[in-house]
Formats: structure tokens, sequence, C-alpha cells
């Protein structure tokens, strides 16, 4: 099997296409991972060279996502109300850095998308980041991995259940105990993430895209012809418009962090590469994912910080007063459910793959296939609303967890594929220069993914004891109001 480069070009699959699927088990001879567990090598041979879904045609299609479709799925998963986080990260930071750490990580984050899918080319069995973790380091890494990626996404989906809540009780000005929207949310969510194929919810990306990218506009557009920030003291003000901002480390830190939430999306796009029709059109789907997230991050953070400065409001559609406030929030909530659903599909997916792989039951529409698939999907959705009810902390805890796994599947490790796949090829002396590049930048990825796990696990507790000692921590099952509005730095993640 010819392995993928940074030269290969999509093409049009040929009807003589021969999938990962046909290659013969035993004539793969796969590198020996270094893990004793019995088994190993022929497991990591099948994961190397077999793809995840094979075309089928008598249960549901799991290769039916085309090039459109996946670049709707990995912007949906990219983009969402976390976007008004930005602005925040130029007033802590000011204009200059905030701006360049904007850039760079887009650029770290871009590459490591397009690393995602070299890797999943070269190793079509390859369902999630616990596959990748398989094959690199083993069990371990297929643990370590694979439940840090089912957990970012349960933390994600949560978050998305309480950010409806925060619209229903924003449009209906509290209208009943937030646990009721925070059910309906649930509730629905659950009912959108239980169809069984991409291809099937892939409407809902096109429907998320197209609310909230409105939502977004309105409230950008408000504040721009408004007189001066709504939320702005009478009389006289300072919007505070620095180059370069005065913030402390824990701040500054936050600041980062968020601007990686906001490209954490790639930890989902292996499962979106495993159901395409032509996975090869991949890279033209997250390059055209990324770029497009890029210029509407950078072009709406510049925006709303110029005209709100120090006054922009969390949650951030607040920024232009309350009437626009409920108008942009009923116009957000196709958007504000579209993303739990398919952050809950995917961690759905990933169970419901390591329960069924390498079984009829994963693509026959049997009664071990049906009572598996719904059975997860509610024990998940159950989950998710207990630990967004339950942990008084929700907040500081989700930023905890964003910090550690979405360094790590953003950056860090798309640098560790890259060099897995790559340092063996050629002696150091043979190497091109671009290949040397592209082996600076990988280890370079690995370094600051690293330092950025580490500074935000750092910046996250210092968070949580924060909100401990002043005394900001909610309790479990409040039917208090979570939509008000209010001018402090908190972080958040993309939903």
């Amino acid at each position: 099997m010819e392995k993928a480069t940074f030269e290969d070009k999509p093409s049009a699959v040929e009807p003589s296409t021969v999938y990962a699927a046909d290659v013969d088990e035993d004539s793969v001879s796969p590198t020996p991972l270094k893990d004793t567990e019995k088994g190993t090598e022929k497991n990591t041979a099948y994961v190397r060279t077999h793809d995840v879904f094979e075309v089928n045609e008598s249960g549901p299609d799991f290769r039916g996502v085309s090039w459109f479709g996946a670049v709707v799925l990995l912007t949906k998963q990219q983009i969402g109300l976390g976007v008004l986080s930005l602005p925040k990260v130029l007033n802590t930071l000011g204009m200059v850095p905030g701006m360049l750490i904007i850039l760079f990580i887009a650029a770290m984050a871009t590459f490591g998308s397009v690393v995602i899918g070299k890797f999943g080319q070269n190793h079509p069995g390859v369902h999630t980041m616990g596959d990748v973790g398989f094959i690199i380091a083993g069990v371990f890494g297929r643990e370590l991995f694979g439940w840090g990626f089912w957990l970012l996404e349960c933390f994600s989906a949560a978050s998305g259940i309480l950010a409806t809540s925060i619209a229903l009780n924003a449009i209906s000005d509290h209208g009943t105990c937030t646990i009721v929207f925070v059910v309906v949310a649930a509730v629905v969510i659950g009912l959108g993430a239980s169809p069984r194929t991409f291809k099937q919810i892939s409407w809902l990306g096109y429907v998320g895209i197209c609310s909230i990218l409105p939502a977004i506009f309105i409230a950008t557009i408000a504040v721009g012809v408004a007189d001066r920030p709504p939320n702005a003291p009478a009389g006289p003000y300072d919007k505070r418009l620095r180059a370069i901002g005065d913030c402390t480390l824990v701040e500054g830190l936050g600041a980062i962090i968020n601007v990686l939430f906001a490209y954490a999306g790639s930890a989902g796009f292996l499962p979106v590469i495993s159901e395409m029709r032509n996975p090869k059109g991949y890279t033209s789907a997250v390059l055209t994912c990324q770029l497009f997230s890029t210029a509407l991050y950078v072009s709406v953070a510049s925006v709303l910080w110029y005209y709100c400065g120090q006054y922009i409001a969390s949650p951030a559609l607040g920024s232009a007063g309350p009437l626009i406030k409920k108008i942009a929030y009923g116009v957000a909530i196709p958007g504000l459910l579209a993303g739990p659903i398919i952050y809950a599909h995917l961690s759905t997916k990933f169970c419901f793959v390591r329960i069924l792989r390498g079984t009829r039951h994963l693509q026959e529409s049997t009664a071990v296939h049906w009572f598996t698939w719904l059975g997860l999907i509610v024990s998940i959705i159950a989950f998710c609303f207990v630990i967004a009810e339950v942990v008084p902390f929700f907040d500081e805890l989700i930023g905890l967890v964003g910090a550690v796994f979405a360094s790590m599947f953003s950056i860090l490790i798309p640098g560790l594929m890259w060099l897995y796949d790559n340092h063996n090829e050629k002696p150091n002396g043979s190497r091109t220069l671009r290949n040397k590049i592209i082996y600076m930048i990988s280890a370079m990825m690995m370094v600051v993914g690293f330092a950025l796990l580490v500074l935000g696990l750092y910046a996250s507790v210092e968070n949580i004891k924060n909100a401990f000692a002043a005394g900001s921590v909610g309790s479990p099952f409040t039917c208090a109001d979570n939509s008000k509005t209010t001018t402090s730095y908190i972080n958040v993640t993309s939903t």
C-alpha cells in the first residue's frame, strides 16, 4: 500500500479502486510495537490495513459522506458560538499579540489537520484518536488517546446542552426552571444524534452553520451600528483598545487556551474520514474548513473587539444589548443543537465501533447492532446531562479537560503522527529540504503542544481554585437563570 505524502492530490474514485479492506491481512508486515499483549501485532496489522467501514449495501451506509458533506461536518465541529470568545482574547492580550497567537495556532492546527488525513490514508483502519494511540504506543496509547477523545467529546456535548439552556432562558426571560430547559436540550440532542451514520446527520451541519453565522453577524452588526457599547456605563467610558494588553499570567494563559478551543474540532476529524465516500478528498475539504474558520475568527474577533473593547459580554451574544441578545439566540438555537449532536454522535460511535468492530453486527442491522447503538446513545446523553448539572464548577472543569486534550489532539499528537510515519523513511543525510522543514515543524508542534498542555493545566487549576475562593461555584440541579450577561473573563468552548 503506497504511503500518502504531502504531495498527494485528491482524485476521483475509479470503479477499479481497491480499498484497504481488500488487502490480505497475512501479507502485511507492520513494524512490531513494543507491547507484550498477546496478539497485539496481528491486531495492529488489521488496524493498519483494513477500512473501518466497508462499502456495504445490506445495512446502513457508513461510506456515504460526500466531499461537500465532509466540509460541512468538519466546519461545524470547528465553528460555534465559541468564536465570540475571541474578542476577549484581543482585549486580554492586546491586538498585536492576540492576533499573532490566533494566526499561529491556526497555522499549527491546519498543518495538524492535514497530517491527520495523511495518517488516515496510511492506516485506513484508524477511526479515532484511540486507534492512533494503538498504532503508535500499543494498548496504553489506545486507552489514553481513546478515552481522552471520548471525554473531550462528552464534555463538549454537555457544554452544548448548557448553551442551549442559556439560549432558552434568554429568549423566555427565564420562563421556567433551568433544569427543564436542560432536560429538553438533552432529549433533543439525544434524538438528533441517534441516526447511525454521518451521512444521515450531515444535513444538521448545514442547518447549524446557516444559523450560527447569521447569529454571529447579527451581534457583530448590532454593536457596529450602536453609538456606544451596550454594556458600557453611563457617561464617559474607555474601551481600552490596546496594541499590547496588560494581564496576569493566568489571564493570558486562559486567553491562549480559548484560541486553542476554537481549533479543537480536529479531534473529531478522523471519524468523518472513515465515512467519506472518497477519503482522498479529505485534504482539500479540511483546508477549505480551516481557511473559512480562520477568516471568520479573525474578522469577527477584530470587529467586535474594536466596537466593544473591554465591554464584550459573556455570554458573548449579550454584547449587543437585551433585545439583540434574544434575537441572536433565537436564530442560533439550531446551531447550538447541531454542535452537541455531532459531539454526542462522535462519542457514541467511538464506543460502538470499539464494541462491535470485527463482527458482522457493526454494519448489519441486527438486534445486537440496534441494542448496542441505542443503549449507548441513552447512556452517553445521560452522562452528559449528569456532569453538566451535578458538577458545581462545570465551566472550570471543562476548561481543564479542554486545555489538556485540545492541546493534545490539535497540536501535540499530529506532530507525533507525522514523525511516526516518516522518521525512518530516509537516512538523515538524504532527506530533502522540504522533508527536513516538515520534520522540524512536527517536532516544534510536539514541544508547543506539550507546553500548552502543562500551562493550560496550571491555568485551569488556578481558575478552579479562584472560583472556590470567590464563592462563585454554583450548586447542582439549580433552577437559577444561567443566561445573565456578565463582562467577566471566563473560558468557553466552541459549541
